[in-house]
């Protein structure tokens, strides 16, 4: 099963994080365009540099986004960046890219594109707003974003970003609205591209510590909103996720949204 791949890639440690990168792919970049050839699916790998211009030890960045391009109006993503190198990620966001490539899979004509930076500004997602804008994916009608799809299934909340993709997934799931921290979604709806996240969950009978949580609820479960704060720290461990969750958030949700 492609989901088990997800023992193997929280093995790979990069340097650190985006700051880090050199003209060089990264341990984690290597390790998924070997990955693509084992599974023979053709990608592009769009190294460029990304001029900083707020204060750092440099002036410029690479980033690294890996495209599997495909022929219709949807784009899925998900980014392979870390905030912290020293953790497994397994949920933050190592699992959304696995199963963005099993999405590929199953839907070879969507577009997908693996992102660089999203820790630290959105720097891939910037990038591939850019070419979609000028035009080098076709149309594209909306993007959809994985995050933190390690643990959950069917069972998700949605980022509140009103649009066609929002109301497309409003209309086939019961699923809640969560008013959500920066992701890539942010960067593409700053560019004028629908994108709207997606996260699941496991549910719990633990009343939450904060009211803000006590109404996320799927089909009357208590989504466990604690599982969040497991990102970018040492509980984000393969142990917390569950690659037949995976399986079942990707082909009977994602699946079902981009098909």
């Amino acid at each position: 099963m492609i989901y088990n791949q997800i023992y193997e890639f929280c093995k790979v440690r990069n340097h650190g994080t985006v700051f880090e990168n050199t003209d060089q792919p990264t341990p984690r970049v290597e390790w998924l365009m070997e990955f693509l050839e084992k599974e023979g699916i053709p990608y592009e790998l769009d190294r460029f540099r990304k001029e900083l211009f707020y204060k750092f030890d440099k002036d410029e960045i690479w980033g690294y986004n890996i495209i599997l391009r495909g022929d219709s109006d949807k784009m899925l993503v998900a980014h392979h960046d870390v905030a912290n190198h020293e953790i497994d990620n397994a949920n933050d966001n190592s699992a959304s890219v696995i199963n963005a490539i099993a999405l590929k899979k199953m839907l070879p004509h969507i577009h997908v594109v693996l992102l660089d930076g999203e820790e630290f500004g959105g720097i891939g997602a910037q990038r591939v707003s850019e070419q979609i804008n000028e035009g080098e994916f076709g149309n594209i009608s909306f993007v959809l974003n994985l995050e933190l799809s390690g643990k959950g299934g069917k069972q998700f909340f949605v980022g509140d970003y009103p649009g066609q993709l929002y109301d497309k997934i409003k209309s086939q799931f019961p699923c809640p609205t969560v008013r959500t921290p920066f992701n890539d979604s942010v960067i593409f709806r700053r560019n004028d591209i629908d994108s709207c996240v997606i996260n699941p969950l496991p549910s719990t009978d633990q009343i939450p510590d904060s009211p803000l949580f006590e109404g996320v609820l799927f089909e009357g479960r208590r989504l466990n909103m604690s599982m969040l704060f497991h990102c970018h720290t040492p509980k984000d461990t393969i142990d917390t996720i569950d690659p037949n969750d995976m399986r079942e958030f990707t082909e009977e949700v994602v699946f079902k949204i981009l098909q």
